[in-house]
């Protein structure tokens, strides 16, 4: 059994990789069945294919399946088959009884996708159906947490050990024959040898190959330094790094050269600080993007073969027609999207420039308004706003140099946020630990921290984003740079779950408060209920807060964009703007620059289609369009300059 990983920031184009990897390696018989799983929350792999996937193996060629996990519900499967022996240890190893333990199995886990991920992965392996099982990962903040999931697995175990660990002694100093082990048990063993495994399999490089997916752009460059870095770290090895979109040679352009000039600076760093004894493959753009199985496939050969052409015919001289929408240069701080707004979110696919966009508005907000105090701050755990605004950013927030005096900028630190709320938390329930005695929690902070490790994944998230509401009365107005589509929902979405959670917990603790004294951490629980009360009300509060979708005109990020602006608006979050960003000049001089324009002038009548459908009118959804330069903007000037050059289309 062999494990492919591919890896890389939003929009570098891991899924198309993958799957036309998946799909030349299905076609060389001498490798088996193969079996291409999408980890992320927000799947493009069936748009990528051209077909509807599901949790379910779909059959696409003879020797090849694909699947997009659904983490919600195969952790559902999981918890059901287990719910009997979690429940006996939780019971045993706390002072809650069964009809408490069964109400916090009944909740919501809010980030579970990464948790899962690899798990869903190793039940396929031990399936045997499969001989090559290719992964394509969520953009790469995420993907560093799927791959950490063994080590969580492994604490998982190790606590739910401790807990069940004094009933074990009691049980054998009871019983005048020593019992085999309980489902308990066994269910702990269990989590224990297959966080082992999974870690083996992951770090041995006979089995599992880590493919890295970059553009030849400084900023997706930057990311995937960092990355290597946190993957070496962790003990994995890319063997593989794939410089995706690479233009071809052609006749004189006078945005095509500039860009193949920015194109060769960044291959350059690639080859010297990510090539060394990596292989570097190195794929050409086409002028459309390649979706369905047999334009993968097309990719797949060139990918395995050396191949540098993509498409037999080159791409002839097409003009978009005329275009009859008519536009209105604006800045974005004269948006009626943001006006009046307090929380503006940024969001969308990786790789569409969440980032950039995000910056621009908030530079071009306090540019505008030199009373109002802005806070940029970024959520994504592979943070990128220092590398847009080629300026320093940290958890504190900071003045940037040659930005407006009155903006600062902030990249949330999650884990550490959630280390300090940890930190009050261990110490008010070792204030009950001592309370109680040792016959409940066994001994005070040590079982207290082990109870911490059980809390939910991705509550770093919610309290990283929560200490910001916190310090909302700072600043007039906060700009978001959320992680990709996924990760972005599930933390609009976290709120709701977390809050049960907590109420949860107060009601155990109001049920026990006769046998100990609260004090500590119910105070703590209160105000954190109390902020995630605030963050829930602001959130739905549309004069207050606006969530601006950034895409591509191109087809499978518009298919991505349409399914995000149905969750917002399920959410209740207003959706005033899309950005369609990047657009190509159509008075370019080359043929490649005419031909892309004209795709994407018909992508942008299809995403006018998309906002105009029976259902949609309730709320006006403007399209702004910016405009692809080169290079790409960076840098306080530039940004300025780059978004003071948006076009707002106007109604007709």
């Amino acid at each position: 059994m062999r494990f492919i990983f591919y890896g890389g920031k939003g929009g570098v184009g891991k899924t198309t990789c993958a799957a036309a990897f998946a799909l030349a390696s299905s076609a060389a018989a001498t490798l088996g069945r193969v079996l291409i799983v999408s980890t992320d929350p927000a799947h493009s792999l069936g748009d990528a294919l051209g077909l509807r996937l599901s949790p379910a193996p779909r059959r696409i060629r003879r020797q090849l399946d694909a699947v997009e996990l659904d983490a919600r519900r195969a952790f559902a499967r999981w918890l059901r088959e287990n719910r009997r022996a979690l429940g006996e240890i939780l019971e045993h190893g706390t002072w809650l009884d069964a009809a408490d333990v069964d109400t916090l199995l009944d909740l919501s886990f809010p980030g579970i996708d990464e948790l899962v991920g690899l798990m869903e992965i190793d039940r396929f392996a031990r399936r045997g159906q499969y001989d090559v099982i290719v992964v394509d990962t969520a953009p790469t903040g995420h993907t560093l947490r799927l791959l950490a999931a063994p080590e969580t697995v492994g604490v998982v175990a190790g606590v739910l050990d401790a807990l069940q660990d004094e009933h074990r002694v009691i049980r054998d100093q009871l019983a005048r024959v020593r019992r085999g082990p309980e489902a308990a048990d066994r269910l702990i063993a269990r989590l224990g040898a297959q966080a082992t495994q999974i870690a083996s399999w992951l770090r041995d490089r006979r089995r599992t190959s880590f493919r890295w997916v970059t553009l030849p752009e400084m900023l997706s460059v930057d990311e995937s330094l960092d990355a290597f870095r946190a993957l070496e770290r962790a003990g994995l090895h890319v063997d593989e790094v794939v410089v995706n979109r690479l233009l071809p040679s052609a006749r004189p352009c006078p945005l095509c050269d500039r860009r193949r000039v920015e194109e060769q600076k960044a291959l350059g760093v690639i080859r010297r600080r990510l090539g060394g004894r990596r292989r570097l493959r190195l794929i050409p753009a086409d002028v459309k993007e390649p979706r369905g199985v047999r334009p993968l496939a097309a990719l797949g050969r060139v990918m395995t073969d050396g191949s540098t052409q993509l498409t037999r015919r080159p791409p002839t001289a097409a003009r978009a027609p005329a275009n009859t929408r008519q536009t209105q240069t604006i800045a974005p701080e004269a948006l009626t999207a943001i006006r009046g707004a307090s929380l503006i979110f940024f969001g969308g696919k990786g790789g569409v420039g969440k980032t950039t966009v995000a910056a621009a508005t908030a530079l071009r907000m306090a540019r505008a308004a030199p009373e109002r105090r802005i806070l940029l701050l970024s959520t994504d755990p592979a943070h990128s706003l220092s590398d847009v605004l080629e300026a320093p950013a940290s958890d504190e927030p900071a003045i940037i140099r040659r930005g407006p005096p009155n903006l600062r900028v902030r990249e949330i630190d999650a884990p550490r946020a959630l280390a300090a709320k940890r930190a009050e938390l261990e110490a008010a329930l070792t204030e009950i630990a001592s309370a109680i005695g040792q016959g409940a929690l066994g001994t005070g902070a040590d079982r207290a921290a082990e109870l911490m490790h059980l809390a939910p994944p991705g509550i770093d998230e919610l309290f990283g984003i929560v200490s910001v509401i916190d310090a909302r009365a700072d600043y007039d107005a906060i700009v978001v740079d959320t992680a990709p589509t996924g990760h972005a929902l599930r933390l609009l979405e976290l709120p709701d779950a977390a809050r049960e959670w907590v109420q949860a917990l107060l009601r155990v603790l109001l049920k026990y408060r006769g046998l100990m004294r609260p004090g500590e951490l119910a105070q703590e629980l209160v105000a954190v209920a109390k902020s995630i009360r605030q963050l829930q009300a602001l959130l739905r509060d549309r004069t207050q807060t606006r969530f601006i979708t950034v895409t591509r005109a191109a087809e499978t990020p518009l298919l991505e964009t349409e399914r995000l602006l149905r969750r917002l608006r399920r959410l209740g979050l207003s959706t005033p703007a899309v950005i369609a960003n990047a657009l190509t000049d159509n008075a370019g001089a080359c043929v490649r620059c005419r031909t892309v324009a004209a795709a994407e002038h018909q992508s942008l009548a299809a995403l006018r289609r998309t906002l105009q459908r029976p259902g949609r009118r309730s709320e006006e959804c403007a399209i702004i369009q910016a405009p692809l330069v080169a290079p790409p903007p960076t840098g306080v000037v530039a940004l300025e300059r780059w978004a003071g050059r948006w076009k707002l289309e106007l109604r007709t």
